[in-house]
């Protein structure tokens, strides 16, 4: 999906409307629930120079008004004819996007960098048109974790309407990756879940870097006091997760349990979206 056309000149309104002297707020998108926004925001919001879910929004599915808006620019433009033309199909995008950010940005410091998220990537080659002044951290999750929480979560929904799911997810990432190679590579951060649990002070370092946080503020003696919410390798008794605050039980492994899948679930999965994941880089081929 082709970004939608915006002009110069909104774009620069744009910064006006959101305050020019703001540094960029770091939204957060994941490939789709369970992928570990939660966790990922509980891990940044750690940085003193981060003021997190401002007005207590945990979640902000902006990207998903992306039709809405376009079609309320177009309503306004053929309410009076004589104004086709003058905007872009896109340049609303922009001023609802400053708009918002304006509002999370009221209560908050004037040097903090916002944190928001949204564990979707809808509408994600639309980021710069709605937010070009902003920093996108896109998060990744292994396809067959991802399916595996997610029926842990939603245990109606079939194993294989999990697999088309986070298919069309990945696409989506591989499409804005696309869209975004060589015009934002300094505006966004292609994240994995994986490396953030595994290695969370180095991976802590390396966005911190490329975002323009300062890594020698960041208090990395408190990341293992991190607490879970929503983990689906955390349940009480049923079998249904638990959305409580929960401390990290010592060796919490949320990786690799879709390895106890049945040969037919592995096999199902291949076959729909065996390519995707290896495209997003796990793994150079479908032997396992």
């Amino acid at each position: 999906m082709q970004p939608p056309l915006v002009s110069d000149l909104v774009i620069r309104a744009a910064k006006t409307i959101r305050g020019r002297d703001r540094p960029p707020a770091i939204m957060v998108h994941g490939i789709m629930p369970r992928s570990g926004t939660v966790y990922l925001g509980q891990l940044l919001r750690l940085h003193p120079e981060i003021h997190a879910y401002p007005h207590q929004l945990w979640e902000l599915p902006a990207l998903m008004q992306s039709p809405r808006v376009m079609g309320l620019a177009k309503g306004f433009l053929l309410e009076y004819k004589p104004n086709l033309g003058r905007m872009a199909e896109g340049d609303f995008l922009p001023l609802f996007g400053a708009s918002l950010l304006a509002y999370l940005y009221e209560d908050s410091p004037p040097s903090s960098r916002l944190l928001v998220k949204s564990p979707s990537v809808q509408y994600i080659t639309h980021f710069y048109s709605m937010f070009p002044h902003e920093y996108l951290v896109l998060l990744v999750r292994d396809g067959r974790d991802v399916v595996h929480s997610t029926l842990r979560t939603w245990p109606k929904l079939t194993f294989l309407q999990a697999c088309l799911r986070w298919r069309r997810s990945a696409d989506a990432v591989l499409s804005a990756k696309d869209a975004f190679q060589g015009s934002r590579e300094d505006q966004y951060f292609f994240a994995r879940f994986e490396e953030a649990i595994s290695d969370p002070s180095k991976f802590v370092r390396a966005l911190c870097r490329h975002s323009g946080l300062d890594a020698d503020r960041f208090p990395f003696d408190q990341i293992d006091s991190i607490k879970v919410i929503g983990s689906s390798k955390l349940t009480i008794p049923g079998e249904t997760v638990e959305w409580r605050w929960l401390p990290k039980p010592k060796g919490f492994q949320p990786t690799g349990h879709w390895q106890k899948w049945p040969s037919t679930r592995k096999l199902m999965f291949k076959a729909v979206a065996g390519r995707q994941l290896m495209d997003l880089g796990y793994g150079d081929n479908l032997d396992w």
